[in-house]
């Protein structure tokens, strides 16, 4: 089977809660309105505060989709393989669920339904009173989801997605086929294009991803600013790269319509080796898009082999997992992808993941080992790119703009951003239903590996 088979549950919070770490702070203000951020999952999954109703979550936030979903108290949760009824703790959600509110509004025609590379949700179109970092969109479009697979984090009640209206995931209420959540779309404005249209924020949103300790189930995550500039000290030098169509993936999928939908731009150069004075550069150009949402990096072949056997020592392919398992202590070479006109280096560390079973992979896969039908393959860059950078989303200009981040190898022991302690959190069980750690990371928060 493929890791998109594999549901992309919560890894095991084996280790006893550490202190927050942080990003070094600017002393300077930004603009917009901020909220920080939870890393769960050993670093590989960041999640934010959200109020929906009049009930607080925490929801992942996901570049990679577009479509804000809470789960719903009562919901059934689901065996992805057997479609079975399992019990609900098994879908690793936070033990706090929606509940219908005052302001809650039905949508009738319409139901809702998404498909990830790590399972299923479906449920109700409401209209509900969101609040995100401290800004209050009345009557939002939101799902409420009263069926899922295991997708939780332990940490997390449902989803914040940040991609662009033609992912979103509403259909007609006859929809009833759960193999087909990728056609009929009944496309609708997400939450931060509300946002912008009742001139609350100005139309982008960044993000600055904290660096974490290897060994620290969950920690500071950084920051989400909406309509700014996170609070974190950054190059002044931005680059700048439009969000491109990708022609690839069939318009039935994007709404009918040949747009923009996830945030892709191209990929001009990759360089890397085992120290800085002693790099390789691949020159052939690549379509990716940027997936807060995703943990493992999908690129060609051609890089991700050279890369994996740079690692001291090398990182060896095991066909099992369909990753490379690396020695936690290993020294990862230079890595480099260049966009517009920089070139923006990993930090080491974050090439390296933690599994929960005594051993590591690298986080960089081959995209061709997961072609699509009709050998489409997908680029993906995700947390370990941007925990690097400041990466702005302009749906007003339909561009990006990345600046390194300064000071970004070193972690500090301090409290939350706001000098508040973050909390600490009990994560569930190493594996549900025989899924390994391995397997779990491998298969895509808001993949697209599955929908072909």
């Amino acid at each position: 089977m493929g890791f998109h088979h594999y549901l992309f549950v919560s890894t095991a919070g084996l280790l006893a809660s550490v202190n927050a770490t942080s990003i070094p702070r600017s002393n300077q203000g930004s603009s917009g309105s901020t909220s920080s951020l939870i890393a769960t999952q050993f670093g590989t999954v960041f999640d934010t505060s959200m109020v929906i109703g009049n009930q607080t979550f925490q929801m992942l936030v996901d570049t990679g989709s577009s479509d804000t979903y809470v789960m719903r108290d009562g919901f059934d949760c689901i065996n992805a393989t057997s479609n079975l009824v399992i019990p609900e703790a098994n879908c690793l959600y936070k033990n706090k669920t929606y509940h219908n509110s005052r302001t809650h509004r039905h949508i009738p025609g319409q139901m809702f339904g998404i498909q990830y590379g790590a399972g299923l949700a479906s449920g109700e179109m409401a209209y509900e009173d969101v609040t995100l970092s401290g800004i209050t969109v009345k009557g939002q479009k939101i799902g409420i989801a009263n069926i899922s697979n295991p997708m939780g984090d332990g940490v997390n009640s449902g989803l914040l997605g940040l991609a662009y209206p033609s992912l979103t995931s509403a259909h007609p209420a006859n929809h009833s086929s759960n193999e087909t959540y990728w056609f009929d779309r009944l496309p609708y404005n997400p939450l931060l294009y509300t946002m912008h249209e009742k001139g609350l924020i100005d139309p982008y949103f960044s993000l600055a991803l904290a660096h974490t300790p290897q060994n620290a189930s969950t920690a500071f995550g950084g920051y989400l600013t909406v309509g700014g500039l996170p609070p974190v000290k950054h190059s002044s030098e931005f680059t700048t790269v439009p969000v491109e169509i990708l022609k690839d993936i069939p318009t039935s999928f994007t709404s009918g319509k040949r747009t923009r939908s996830y945030w892709a731009t191209s990929i001009s150069e990759v360089k890397y080796g085992s120290s800085t004075a002693d790099l390789t550069t691949n020159s052939t150009s690549f379509r990716v898009f940027i997936d807060s949402g995703n943990y493992i990096q999908f690129l060609p072949s051609a890089v991700v082999e050279p890369i994996n056997a740079l690692f001291d020592p090398p990182a060896k392919y095991n066909s099992d997992f369909g990753a490379y398992v690396v020695d936690c202590a290993a020294k990862a070479p230079e890595f480099g992808l260049t966009l517009g006109n920089q070139t923006f280096f990993h930090n080491g560390e974050d090439l390296i993941y933690q599994t929960g079973e005594g051993f590591c992979i690298t986080n960089i896969a081959s995209s061709e080992s997961v072609a699509l039908a009709n050998g489409i393959t997908l680029n993906i860059i995700g947390v370990p790119f941007l925990k690097n950078v400041v990466a702005v989303h302009d749906f007003g200009k339909n561009e990006m703009r990345f600046a390194k981040l300064l000071d970004s190898n070193s972690t500090t022991s301090q409290s939350g951003p706001a000098g508040t302690e973050t909390p600490s959190f009990s994560l569930g069980s190493k594996s549900v239903n025989g899924v390994s750690w391995v397997q779990i990371a491998m298969a895509s928060a808001a993949g697209l590996f599955a929908i072909f």
